[in-house]
């Protein structure tokens, strides 16, 4: 039987192996993470800030690619998006795997959301239409 996520305005049905991570009380009202068994995770938070669309893409690869050396970076087109939506894929090593990070950019009327997919390859593949289930839900 799914589990539901029901906050701030965002509803979807998820893997009810998938948890729910901890977090500090000021973030809990803004987003949410899910950690998959496998060791990924899918977040979505809540962006109040007023950076240009651009500029917050830059800044959330660039923390990414602190971590991570060798950064690869392409722009996507994901099948549920609207045409002022963006996507971004992002491939990186980590322990000699490769991980996957997907970042979606999207508004939902005055409401700009950041959504972030991401575990080692094979898992990503193997949850691909789990997290593309998601994405339906949201942007239905």
């Amino acid at each position: 039987m799914p589990a539901q996520f029901d906050s701030f305005g965002v509803q979807f049905l998820y893997p009810d192996n998938w948890v729910v991570a901890e977090r500090p009380d000021e973030e809990s009202g803004s987003g949410v993470t899910l950690e998959l068994p496998s060791g990924g995770f899918f977040s979505i938070e809540k962006d109040d800030s007023l950076l240009p669309d651009d500029e917050l893409i830059e800044r959330v690869v660039s923390a990414i690619a602190a971590e991570y050396d060798e950064v690869e970076r392409e722009d996507i087109q994901i099948d549920q998006l609207g045409p002022e939506d963006r996507g971004l894929e992002l491939r990186f090593y980590y322990l000699d795997l490769i991980v996957i990070s997907r970042i979606v950019l999207t508004s939902r009327g005055d409401e700009r959301l950041i959504i972030q997919m991401q575990a080692e390859s094979r898992d990503y593949d193997a949850n691909e239409q789990v997290f593309a289930a998601i994405l339906q839900q949201i942007f239905s």
